[in-house]
């Protein structure tokens, strides 16, 4: 069936390949990784490492689920030809106190010509101390709080990289590692190379203790297979304005328009949440956030059960409209890509909204009779690049409609191809 792609990748997910399957998940694209694979497995280094018991050997970035890879920097992106030519091995102790990689970098990842740029040795640090101290940090996991680096030596393109960190020391959910990169001697008798030093503070995050809970993603229909059942796709339409700048009276109209279309929507409104899903919210910064945050997932389920989600909201602050937009356009834990999400900026002067008034709240707020009211006591930050703005001041609910509708049709989101 359409959907049985969607189960390997949550499988994946869910049950991870062990650190021994990861040694044979890789295989050569061509004879110059071939050569690179064999160097690495015959040389020394690698003997001595293999013949340590206390050391877990891996090939780490194989465990990233392959859908997800291209959205991994050093699983993904930085791999192949001419960059991170083949998976890097790696050695792991048991108790987290040691890490060594072995990986080999090409002339593609050049600041300078023929120089490995130092960000990517940044990154690379970043990573293999933080693999470094995931066995000492609760739910194996850690996020870098801190880095400093130190430059040694020019890192010279086209050659094998080593990688050595230690933990040196642990308190609770933080992990303090150091480590380097040095050069893999290619001759008898020549000595590696120090290339780049580190010290770097891990944090496990408290979020992370979801992970190691009985909380599971349970696999479902693809979004594709779904879209086809139902005959349309679904994304989110996000409306946000100033107070009585007419985002729920154009989203209800464009509700009600998609409807006679045949368009399955569903129009989620700053007020009516209030009475339910966020009655306990106030309307401070910290109770504004939390208002976005919460709607925005709602939004992101009908847009994942193929419907239209059509939010209207002041969602005052970008940062909080880049939340919603981000949860919906990152890829799926099932594997799936990202959903549309289209931000409609309500576009109308302060004074215009003040002069409409319906609900008397710009009075009040201007007696002080409301705090933290936007525009006026508490910061709206209009859109930068909205998709689209409309101005409810010069244009009417009809034409309003008109103009959102006809960018859906230029999107394909609605009319002849509105299921692919």
């Amino acid at each position: 069936m359409a959907a049985a792609p969607a189960y390997p990748t949550a499988a994946a997910i869910l049950s991870p390949p062990n650190s021994a399957d990861t040694l044979s998940m890789f295989t050569p694209h061509d004879d110059d990784a071939q050569t690179k694979e064999d160097f690495i497995n015959s040389h020394p280094l690698t003997a001595s490492l293999r013949e340590s018991p206390a050391l877990i050997e891996s090939r780490p970035h194989m465990k990233i689920p392959p859908s997800w890879r291209k959205h991994n920097l050093t699983g993904g992106t930085l791999v192949g030809p001419g960059k991170v030519t083949i998976p890097p091995f790696s050695w792991s102790a048991q108790d987290g106190s040691s890490y060594v990689q072995i990986s080999h970098v090409g002339t593609d990842l050049c600041g300078h010509m023929g120089i490995i740029h130092g960000g990517f040795l940044a990154t690379m640090l970043d990573e293999g101390l933080a693999r470094c101290s995931f066995p000492v940090l609760p739910f194996n996991v850690g996020m870098t709080a801190k880095l400093d680096i130190n430059y040694k030596a020019p890192a010279i393109a086209d050659q094998y990289l080593v990688l050595r960190a230690k933990t040196i020391k642990v308190e609770g959910r933080k992990a303090w590692v150091e480590g380097h990169i040095e050069t893999l001697p290619t001759e008898e008798g020549q000595q590696p190379v120090i290339l780049a030093t580190a010290t770097a503070l891990y944090v496990s995050p408290k979020q992370a203790a979801l992970g190691n809970s009985n909380i599971t993603w349970h696999p479902s229909l693809s979004r594709h297979e779904r879209n086809q059942l139902r005959g349309q796709r679904g994304f989110t339409i996000w409306f946000t304005g100033l107070s009585a700048s007419g985002k729920s009276t154009v989203a209800t109209a464009l509700e009600q328009h998609l409807l006679h279309l045949g368009v399955a929507a569903y129009r989620l409104d700053g007020d009516n949440v209030r009475f339910g899903l966020n009655k306990d919210l106030g309307f401070s910064e910290k109770d504004r956030n939390e208002n976005i945050r919460r709607i925005a997932e709602v939004a992101k389920l009908f847009a994942d059960s193929s419907t239209v989600a059509l939010a209207s909201f002041i969602s005052p602050y970008r940062a909080d409209r880049q939340v919603a937009r981000d949860l919906h356009t990152n890829a799926s834990p099932a594997g799936d890509d990202g959903l549309p999400f289209i931000e409609v900026f309500v576009d109308i002067p302060l004074s215009e909204a003040e002069k409409r008034d319906p609900k008397g709240l710009y009075k009040k707020a201007r007696a002080g009779e409301i705090k933290d009211f936007t525009g006026i006591s508490a910061p709206y930050e209009a859109p930068e690049s909205p998709e689209i703005t409309i101005r409810t001041d010069k244009l009417s609910v009809e034409e309003c409609v008109i103009k959102i509708a006809d960018y859906l049709r230029e999107r394909d989101l609605i009319g002849e191809n509105k299921a692919n």
